[in-house]
C-alpha cells in the first residue's frame, strides 16, 4: 500500500478511493491481428471503474513458466482515456508491471489501447516469437491488462478477435460467434490466459474423441505438413484411451491439442487446463528422428491438465499473476508429469517400450556426469527454476539444470518400485494417480496441494515413511546418481558400442553430438563446445565451453569425424589431437581416450522382478 501511496503522492492525487468496477461486469477486450504477419497486434479494453485511484497490471508470472517473464518490454503504444480523453499514468517504480492512474469523478468506463510488438524466434527464450506470415498463436496474457484488487479467478472479461482475411483458427474457448470478429463467451481472467487460440492459413482439425471432445489441431506454414501419418492418429486416440484408464476422470469441457508445425515462431511446449500450446519444426512429423524426439511432449503436456492444472502446488496457486511464484513442489507439478509422459509415450505406442528403454537410458546417463550434484540438489534445482530455465546450456553439468525435471522420473520410478515391493506388486504408481489426480469431472478447477497432502496420499496407497523417503532424494548432494528406482525395477544401465536410438536420433535432427559418457563433451555442429565433464578427458586436457573445435585428429572438425576418431580410439592409442579456437587464440589439445564409443542402455537384471516393463505396458479397459 506505502508503495502505490507514494507513487500517487508524486504526481499530486489525493483520492485513495480504489476505483474497482463491480465483479458482474465483464471487461471487454478486442483484439485486432490483421498485423499478425506484420509482426504486431493492437488490442483495445473497455473497463468499467468507480472514480479514485486505480492499478493495472501486465500479466507477470505465468502459471505454465515457472517465472516472472511476462513480455512487457514488447507492450507499446499504450495509451489510456475517458469519454475520449487521454488520462496520465506512470508506471511502479518496483514493480515495472504495474501503471497507476486516477480515475476522475463522474467517469464509468476507461478505455485503454496497447499494441503487442510479435518477435522472431532467436537464441533465446522469447514468448513474443509466436507469429509467421501464415500463423498467429494468440496468448492473451500479452495483450491485456486487469485490475488489481482481485483474483484472477473473479474477473470477467468478454474477448473478441479479428484475423486476416481467409484464416481459420482451433481453441478450447467456447465460441459465441464465428464471424469476423470472433466472439468467445465471457469468462475469468483466468481462464482467458489459460486459452491461447491457434490460427493461420493453414489449419486442420483431427478429432480424436467425442464426449467430451478431444481433437488434435494442426496449424502449419505450408499445406504439405499437415498431412501426417495415419498411424499417428492411432497413436494420439489411444494416448487419451490410456491416460483415462490412469486417471479416471477429466478436468476439462473438451481438450485440444494445439500443435504448430513451423520453423517461424517459439518452440515451445506449453500446458493449459484445456488445451496445450506446442510448436515445433514444420518436418517434425514427417522426419523419422524428429518424430521419435518429439513423441513425449503431447503426453506430457496432456498430463498435465490433470498434474500442475488441477492439482497445483499450493505455492503456485497464486491469485493473480503478480503473485511470486513458489516452486519448491516442482519436482511433482513437472517432474511426476515427466515420468507419466514417458510412461503414456509407451502405453499408448507413440515408443515402442524398446524406444522408452533407450530415452531412459540416455537420461540415466546424463544424470550420471552431472558433477554439479556435488554442490546443488535437486530440490535447489526446483526452488531456483526461475533462474535456471534462463541459464544458458554452457556447463550445465557443473551447474545443474532444470534437473527436477529428468531426474525425478527416476524418483517417482523409485516411489513406483517401493510401492510395489511394499504391497507385494499389488499397487504401483496408478493407483497413486487415482487417488491424487482424479476427482469429479467437468469444467476447470484448481485443487491445490502442499508436499504433506502428497505424503498422506502415499501412505493411503502403501503405509511407509514417505516424508523421510522423499527428503532423502530431494536434499542429497554427492557423487552418486540417483538411479536406485532402476535398479529395483530389474534394469540397470550399462554402456557399449552400439549407438543409442535416442541420442542418434537427437544427433541426426539437430548435428549435435553428446558423448557425454565418453569424452565428457557435448558439441555443437559447428563446433562451439557446449559443455565439458569435470574430470573427464576433454576436461582434463584443459578444454572447455565458449571455445571451438577447428580440427580432430588431424582432420577438419565435424560431428561424423568426431564419430570416427572416437570409434577408432580403441586402435589409435591414447592421445587425440583437438586444435581450438579460445576467444581468438588458437590452442592445441591432447585427450587421452581410448575408450572407443560409450553409448548409454538398459540391461535387465534376472534376479529382479520387471516392474518397468510392466509399468510401460498398455493398460486394458475392464470388461
Amino acid at each position: 500500500m506505502y508503495k502505490a501511496l507514494l507513487v500517487l503522492g508524486m504526481l499530486g492525487w489525493s483520492s485513495l478511493a480504489l476505483a474497482l468496477p463491480p465483479v458482474t461486469q465483464p471487461i471487454r477486450i478486442s483484439v485486432d491481428g490483421t498485423q499478425a504477419p506484420q509482426k504486431i497486434l493492437h488490442s483495445v479494453l473497455t473497463m468499467p471503474v468507480t472514480p479514485g485511484a486505480l492499478t493495472l497490471y501486465y500479466p507477470k508470472w505465468m502459471v505454465a513458466d515457472h517465472s516472472p517473464d511476462g513480455p512487457i518490454t514488447n507492450l507499446t503504444g499504450l495509451e489510456f482515456s475517458i469519454n475520449g480523453r487521454p488520462i496520465p499514468w506512470r508506471r511502479d517504480l518496483v514493480d515495472m508491471y504495474a501503471f497507476h492512474l486516477q480515475i476522475p469523478r463522474g467517469a464509468h468506463t476507461l478505455t485503454v489501447h496497447l499494441d503487442f510488438l510479435l518477435s522472431a524466434p532467436g537464441p533465446t527464450i522469447d514468448f513474443a516469437a509466436s507469429a509467421s506470415a501464415k500463423i498467429l498463436v494468440l496468448m492473451w496474457n500479452q495483450v491485456l491488462l486487469y485490475p488489481k484488487g482481485r483474483s484472477a479467478h473473479d474477473i470477467l472479461f468478454a474477448p473478441q478477435l479479428k484475423l486476416p482475411p481467409g484464416w481459420r483458427f482451433n481453441t478450447a474457448l467456447p465460441v459465441t460467434h464465428a464471424g469476423d470478429p470472433i466472439e468467445f463467451a465471457t469468462t475469468s481472467l483466468e481462464l482467458l490466459v489459460d486459452s491461447p487460440v491457434q490460427s493461420g492459413e493453414f489449419i486442420r482439425a483431427i478429432p480424436l474423441s467425442s464426449a467430451p471432445i478431444r481433437e488434435l489441431d494442426l496449424a502449419a506454414d505450408d499445406p504439405w505438413a499437415l498431412d501426417i501419418a495415419p498411424e499417428l492418429i492411432v497413436h494420439y486416440k489411444s494416448l487419451i484411451e490410456q491416460a483415462q484408464l490412469l486417471y479416471q476422470s477429466h478436468h476439462y469441457r473438451s481438450y485440444h491439442f494445439l500443435l504448430t508445425l513451423s520453423d517461424n515462431v517459439l518452440p515451445l511446449g506449453q500446458e493449459h487446463h484445456e488445451s496445450s500450446d506446442d510448436r515445433t519444426a514444420e518436418h517434425t512429423l514427417s522426419d523419422p528422428n524428429r518424430r521419435l524426439l518429439f513423441a513425449d511432449l503431447l503426453p506430457h503436456e496432456y498430463t498435465h491438465s490433470w498434474n500442475g492444472q488441477y492439482r497445483r502446488p499450493d505455492g503456485l496457486a497464486t491469485a493473480d499473476f503478480q503473485q511470486p511464484a513458489r516452486g519448491d513442489l516442482l519436482w511433482v507439478y513437472e517432474g511426476l508429469t515427466e515420468f507419466l509422459g514417458t510412461v503414456l509415450s509407451a502405453r499408448s505406442g507413440l515408443w515402442t517400450v524398446a524406444e522408452a528403454h533407450e530415452q531412459l537410458a540416455a537420461v540415466a546417463s546424463t544424470l550420471a556426469h552431472r558433477a554439479g550434484r556435488s554442490w546443488r540438489s535437486l530440490q535447489d534445482t526446483a526452488d531456483s527454476a526461475q533462474l535456471l530455465y534462463f541459464a544458458p546450456s554452457e556447463w550445465t553439468s557443473i551447474r545443474r539444470s532444470t534437473d527436477f525435471y529428468p531426474e525425478s522420473i527416476f524418483l517417482w520410478l523409485d516411489v513406483d518400485t517401493t510401492i510395489r515391493r511394499l504391497t507385494h506388486g499389488t499397487r504401483s504408481i496408478d493407483d497413486f494417480c487415482r487417488l491424487f489426480l482424479a476427482g469429479p469431472s467437468g469444467a476447470p478447477v484448481v485443487a491445490p496441494y502442499s508436499f504433506a497432502d502428497l505424503v498422506n496420499t502415499l501412505n493411503e496407497v502403501a503405509p511407509y515413511d514417505w516424508r523421510r523417503f522423499l527428503r532423502q532424494r530431494l536434499d542429497y548432494t554427492g557423487p552418486e546418481a540417483p538411479l536406485s528406482g532402476l535398479a529395483h525395477s530389474g534394469w540397470s544401465l550399462a554402456y557399449d558400442d552400439v549407438p543409442n536410438v535416442i541420442l542418434s536420433a537427437q544427433q541426426a535432427a539437430f548435428s549435435k553430438g553428446d558423448y557425454t559418457s565418453s569424452l565428457g563433451l557435448v558439441v555443437q555442429k559447428d563446433g562451439r563446445i557446449e559443455d565439458v565433464v569435470p574430470g573427464m578427458s576433454v576436461a582434463q586436457a584443459g578444454m572447455s565451453p565458449y571455445t571451438r573445435i577447428l580440427s580432430v585428429g588431424g582432420h577438419p572438425f565435424s560431428i561424423e569425424e568426431l564419430d570416427r576418431v572416437v570409434a577408432q580410439s580403441k586402435a589409435n592409442g591414447p592421445a587425440i589431437e583437438f586444435i581450438v579456437v579460445n576467444a581468438g587464440s588458437v590452442e592445441r589439445h591432447l585427450v587421452h581416450y581410448n575408450g572407443g564409443l560409450r553409448a548409454p542402455h538398459l540391461r535387465r537384471d534376472d534376479t529382479s522382478p520387471d516392474y518397468l516393463d510392466d509399468l510401460l505396458a498398455p493398460r486394458q479397459r475392464a470388461r
